[in-house]
């Protein structure tokens, strides 16, 4: 006779903190593994990049050194039936959020679970009464670590698409599951893919050349001044360009410094720019080398993480395409065109450098300006991600 417990649902809940948490932890990273394991559209992340490995010095998403638990605070669930893992998920308060929106979001993430509603639906009622019980209103998800990195929502579109750093994949019946636990959607974001070596776009060079000789524009690269200065540029600009736009969080100094250093192991320095008006830094723009090519796991030894980071970093020079996803134009030069000028020597500087393609995002879906800029080019979509949110308060 079956034991009932083997079928019973049970919801553990943990911290980051104590060996057992760690312990925890480890299997909540894991369940990626057999989740996906014959799926090969699935390209996973290092488990240093969660987890944290001292010997290369990676810290960890989930490590509680990171530092966005400085203003954050976070749990994490285990769905399990018998002694089988079935679902898990995080909820997190971003404080610095709230305080930025004046309203009282809390989120869900690492959300990743079995074709099962009864197992979605325990998941994120768990996360909802940990959210209500810190005085929560709303809960707003998927959004995984790092928050401003990782491409927020649910994959709803492009499943087939190819693999691109910090687009994170997903089952698709995903958002099925989360639309019948009551969620609806409140924003996409979308992608798109150019073939770099495609001719210029006529138009394209008309409006660049026009802009630049308009407002003397001076156009730098990465390493025509010292990182310590591009760092303070790049901070300045960035919190200043998208502190409007829907679900940003500024980044402390220390966060974004972080961010840059880590960065610059996978940097191609040809692929950055900044623009200057009047001496004054307006705007910069920038690909990261699509690394993501390099971290397919070996077939003779999948979780060999090590070999895995040493392959994606002696290898990252025989990339073929990049991701252009650094953008910030200072809202006192918005209206100039200053975009459309990067994204025309953006496009010469990738074909000099010999890119096969660009993906391009991510991009909220009522950024018209930005759509048209990015269709101009011959673009084709690529991907969708929407966002969901539910009322809880």
């Amino acid at each position: 006779m079956q034991d009932k417990r083997e079928n019973t649902l049970q919801i553990i809940s943990f911290s980051n903190k104590t060996k057992e948490d760690k312990k925890l932890l480890k299997k909540f990273v894991d369940f990626h593994w057999t989740h996906y394991q014959n799926d090969p559209n699935y390209i996973p992340l290092l488990d240093y990049e969660y987890l944290g490995f001292k010997l290369i010095g990676i810290h960890g998403f989930f490590e509680p050194s990171n530092l966005f638990f400085k203003h954050a605070d976070m749990t994490f669930f285990l769905a399990m039936r018998g002694d089988e893992i079935v679902g898990r998920c995080n909820a997190f308060i971003n404080h610095r959020h709230n305080e930025h929106w004046k309203d009282k979001v809390g989120f869900f993430g690492q959300f990743e679970v079995i074709n099962d509603q009864q197992v979605a639906d325990a998941l994120i009622a768990a996360a909802t009464d940990w959210l209500k019980s810190k005085g929560m209103e709303h809960i707003r998800g998927p959004q995984n670590l790092p928050v401003n990195e990782a491409t927020p929502g649910v994959m709803t579109e492009g499943f087939s698409s190819r693999p691109v750093m910090y687009y994170h994949y997903n089952k698709p019946y995903y958002a099925n599951l989360l639309e019948k636990a009551g969620f609806e959607t409140i924003k996409r974001v979308l992608s798109w893919e150019v073939v770099t070596n495609n001719p210029m776009e006529e138009k394209l060079e008309r409006v660049a050349q026009a802009v630049i000789k308009r407002y003397k524009i001076k156009i730098e690269t990465w390493g025509e001044r010292k990182l310590k200065e591009r760092k303070q540029e790049m901070y300045e600009i960035y919190n200043d360009a998208w502190n409007d736009n829907f679900g940003f969080v500024p980044f402390t100094k220390e966060e974004f410094d972080t961010i840059v250093d880590d960065m610059m192991l996978v940097m191609d320095k040809k692929l950055f720019m900044f623009l200057y008006i009047h001496d004054e830094p307006a705007a910069f723009f920038g690909g990261v080398p699509n690394i993501t090519e390099r971290m397919v796991p070996m077939k003779w030894c999948p979780r060999c993480e090590l070999l895995r980071a040493a392959k994606m970093l002696l290898t990252k020079s025989k990339v073929k395409g990049f991701r252009l996803g650094y953008l910030g134009v200072k809202k006192k030069y918005r209206n100039l065109g200053l975009p459309a000028v990067m994204l025309w020597r953006e496009k010469i500087i990738s074909q000099e450098a010999g890119y096969e393609y660009c993906d391009m995002g991510w991009v909220l879906e009522d950024n018209v300006k930005v759509i048209a800029l990015v269709e101009m080019m011959s673009s084709k979509p690529s991907k969708t991600y929407t966002i969901y949110q539910k009322t809880i308060g």
